[in-house]
């Protein structure tokens, strides 16, 4: 039905409009009626009607002013006004501001309204489709112009054009200023390379569209923002160009600067996807523009390390371009470390690690190629998504954990399917911490269990006493220590969470048929 609303000052006109049956004969629906211009546009606001009819004369708002303010915003919903014999003049102001018929009060009833309502609904229809030829006809228009924008500003960072080629361009372009002081503002979505395997390559490029769209109209609403120009330059970054050449105070030319960039920080506030924005300095003579672009660019790679909205050049440290000596001697011991079981020394390695990147803020590029080749190196699998989600330093400590189980929690045997939830957490606690001088009193406080009560659920479900599981965890690293290292018999015993040597000795010959010293001779891989 075409939502309608009625707005006239006089009571007993409204509800006989209201009343007429003939608004439902030709599929309309009253949503709202309204007293004054006022109250009318905060309806037309809220309820976005197809039609509109409204009086001339009224309080507060009159029809013409309210006419006024509704094409100020939205050209498609169709106005008709209600006028009488002595409002001619009103009414010939009121179709040039854009209403588009006018009927006079005393002839309308039951039949010249169901009249007029079929000739409008055609005519609505008619207007629906002009207005998105015309938004199709905008868009494609558009298109054409961003892609002759992001053309002309991937030559000139390039720095690929000859003066001629860069001023033919720029005009065709239709850009007006020539970027003799810049600033480069760069919005970045540090998830995009995940994202990139987790939505289709069209649905992404549609939502940076969307998303160019109302940052360009974000900007264009806001006084002051001349001379900005957006683009979309791929990969989840949108740059926005700032030309400051017609002005020669630099507080003037950084309160620009900033205002921009809180513009563009508030339209990123309720996306869907989190943003970071970096802020260049303000870039003097024909080469600023590129300057500016690596001084934001350098603010993406800081974004690795710090949460903050709106990253500015002048204001940050400079990321670090060589790979600290703390995770070159990490890669050096990683090996040693996962033949020895000894995750609590990776751990601390990659802590040190962590907080060394932190402190020099090394190149995120460099962070993962580290962390590929490491991974590598310990023959631990990583898809590649995997390696496209690390966007933030914290991140590395999670892989550490993930190295846990990749490497160091050599299971004898996996934990069947159908062992229950309870059990598993023990299982897997024992997994993690076998080494520590734990027991049954300790797991089960860990699982909020009565011991004696999990010894006899993990006996039935695992097909495995407590103590013999716990035992075999240990038996396992003792083995694959003496098989990969040089360590000490009793230094093994220790890592492997034997405090006493003398019984680490006697019950490894029993379950293996062998003294650790003769294991070592029969499996030494080193």
């Amino acid at each position: 039905m075409i939502r309608t609303v009625i707005v006239d000052d006089d009571f007993l006109v409204r509800s006989y409009l209201k009343q007429l049956k003939a608004w439902e004969r030709a599929d309309y629906r009253i949503v709202a009626d309204a007293r004054d211009g006022e109250e009318a546009l905060k309806a037309v606001e809220e309820l976005v009607p197809e039609v509109v009819v409204t009086d001339i004369s009224m309080p507060l708002m009159d029809g013409i002013e309210l006419i006024r303010r509704i094409r100020e915003s939205n050209h498609s919903v169709y106005i008709i006004v209600l006028s009488c014999h002595d409002d001619f003049e009103y009414v010939k102001e009121a179709m040039k501001l854009g209403a588009d018929e006018y009927v006079l009060k005393n002839s309308l009833n039951e039949d010249s309204l169901y009249e007029m309502l079929i000739r409008t609904a055609g005519q609505i229809q008619d207007k629906k489709e002009k207005f998105q030829e015309n938004d199709e006809a905008k868009r494609l228009m558009e298109m054409g112009r961003q892609s002759l924008k992001y053309h002309f500003f991937n030559g000139l960072l390039a720095g690929s054009f000859t003066s001629d080629e860069k001023e033919m361009r720029r005009r065709e372009a239709g850009i007006s200023v020539k970027y003799r002081n810049s600033a480069v503002i760069n919005l970045f979505i540090p998830s995009w390379g995940v994202l990139k395997y987790q939505c289709g390559e069209l649905e992404l490029e549609q939502y940076a569209q969307r998303f160019l769209r109302k940052l360009v109209r974000g900007l264009e609403r806001r006084e002051g923002m001349d001379g900005v120009e957006c683009v979309y330059l791929g990969e989840g970054v949108f740059c926005c160009f700032l030309d400051m050449s017609e002005m020669y105070r630099d507080s003037r030319m950084k309160q620009r600067l900033t205002s921009v960039a809180t513009v563009c920080f508030r339209c990123c506030k309720d996306e869907e996807y989190a943003f970071g924005v970096g802020v260049s300095n303000i870039c003097f003579g024909d080469e600023g523009i590129r300057q500016a672009y690596q001084q934001a660019r350098e603010m993406i790679k800081l974004g690795f390390y710090k949460d903050a909205g709106i990253l500015y050049y002048e204001d940050s440290p400079s990321i670090g371009k060589v790979l600290p000596r703390e995770a070159q001697e990490l890669s050096e011991r990683a090996e040693d470390y996962v033949k020895r079981r000894q995750y609590e020394n990776m751990e601390e390695g990659f802590r040190k690690v962590t907080e060394v990147f932190r402190q020099q803020h090394t190149d995120p590029r460099l962070v993962l190629h580290w962390l590929r080749a490491l991974d590598e190196q310990l023959k631990a699998e990583r898809k590649p998504e995997e390696y496209a989600a690390v966007t933030k330093a914290e991140q590395l400590m999670e892989i550490c954990e993930g190295y846990r189980s990749r490497l160091f929690l050599e299971q004898r045997k996996p934990i069947s399917g159908n062992v229950g939830a309870a059990v598993r957490r023990v299982a897997e606690y024992l997994h993690v911490h076998y080494k520590e001088q734990i027991g049954l009193s300790d797991a089960a406080e860990m699982a909020g269990l009565n011991p004696a009560y999990l010894s006899f659920l993990f006996k039935q479900e695992m097909g495995i006493g407590f103590a013999s599981y716990l035992l075999e965890l240990r038996m396992e690293c003792a083995k694959a220590l003496l098989r990969g290292t040089n360590d000490k018999v009793k230094e093994v015993a220790r890592q492997a969470g034997f405090n006493d040597y003398h019984y680490f000795s006697k019950t490894f010959k029993k379950i293996n048929g062998c003294s650790p010293v003769d294991y070592r001779k029969e499996n030494t891989r080193i």
